[in-house]
């Protein structure tokens, strides 16, 4: 039966799976992680700008 929880129910399953994942991780190797995807979100951003100005 839908209950209208879905994305309730989706937002708890990832923050289940990060913190399992980060619980593992170091402090610095965490901040690797974000950094590498900061990095990668930031070429995204700037590609989809190219030929604006």
């Amino acid at each position: 039966m839908y209950t209208g929880t879905l994305i309730d129910d989706l937002v708890n399953t990832v923050e289940r799976v990060e913190k399992r994942t980060f619980d593992n991780l170091s402090q610095e190797e965490e901040r690797a992680f974000w950094h590498a995807v900061s990095q990668n979100q930031l070429t995204q951003f700037e590609s989809g700008l190219a030929g604006v100005a």
